[in-house]
């Protein structure tokens, strides 16, 4: 089985090169699964329902979030018709319209793809992603066969943690959230890891917001709006390949795709 995931979409520049790469990605990759981190999808915060579907479209078979999974009011509205719009179970605003995880047929294996947040630095994070995962795991023990997590989070180090923790459990660990791209991908007992897959987003910028006005807020002190930059986009992900037989991860690779 292999696995392809894209790091958070940023706004309409990262739905744009995620479009445009997806194609050739499957064609070279031909992966049985495309992941995508879509809570920076619209407008740079949050997610609405015609950009679930937009996404959903391109080919994107399951959408992970994060801490800016609630930014916009639309979601509340259509939760229910998101059926492959995962969210972490530790958001303090998470509602029971909510999926926190799902389980998909992949080939002959039952995938359970799992959205979690991590603490360090998370204000929107309400319990520990470790106590989170272990109520998850003994609650569908019987129904799913292996277990991919997008841990979304700033700290590298709560993220190895947590994959060296979970390294017989799960098959992989891909962090989100920094829109850097780590280069720290690596097997972990059964599992992939990276510490963050990156961002799909415009490529000159502060992970995906408009640098002067990082500046202008950060240098001078000045009330700012979230204004995305608006240039050529860069793609950033993994691929994952998994042994069917042994339920374990094998390999994992880096994929940036800049757009110079």
């Amino acid at each position: 089985m292999r696995i392809l995931f894209f790091g958070d979409i940023v706004a309409r520049q990262g739905r744009e090169i995620v479009l445009s790469c997806l194609d050739k990605l499957k064609e070279e990759y031909k992966p049985d699964i495309v992941i995508a981190n879509g809570e920076n999808s619209a407008h740079g915060k949050g997610i609405t329902y015609k950009i679930y579907n937009q996404l959903r479209n391109t080919g994107i078979d399951v959408i992970t979030m994060g801490n800016h999974t609630f930014s916009k009011s639309d979601i509340f509205e259509n939760l229910t018709l998101m059926d492959r719009l995962v969210c972490p179970r530790n958001h303090i605003k998470y509602v029971d319209d909510c999926l926190d995880h799902i389980i998909v047929r992949v080939k002959d294996l039952r995938l359970m793809v799992v959205s979690l947040q991590c603490e360090a630095m998370m204000n929107e994070t309400s319990a520990s992603p470790f106590a989170t995962m272990d109520e998850l795991l003994e609650k569908e023990k019987n129904r799913y066969d292996i277990c991919f997590v997008d841990l979304h989070g700033e700290a590298t180090a709560e993220k190895r943690i947590f994959a060296e923790y979970y390294k017989e459990k799960l098959i992989a660990v891909i962090g989100t959230h920094t829109h850097v791209q780590t280069a720290d991908e690596r097997i972990i007992g059964n599992l992939a890891f990276i510490s963050d897959a990156g961002m799909c987003g415009a490529y000159d910028s502060i992970i995906g917001r408009d640098i002067e006005e990082c500046i202008n807020a950060r240098v001078k002190g000045m009330e700012t709006r979230f204004t995305v930059a608006d240039n050529k986009g860069v793609c950033c992900g993994v691929v994952i390949d998994i042994d069917e037989n042994q339920k374990i991860a094998t390999a994992i690779e880096r994929i940036q795709i800049r757009p110079y």
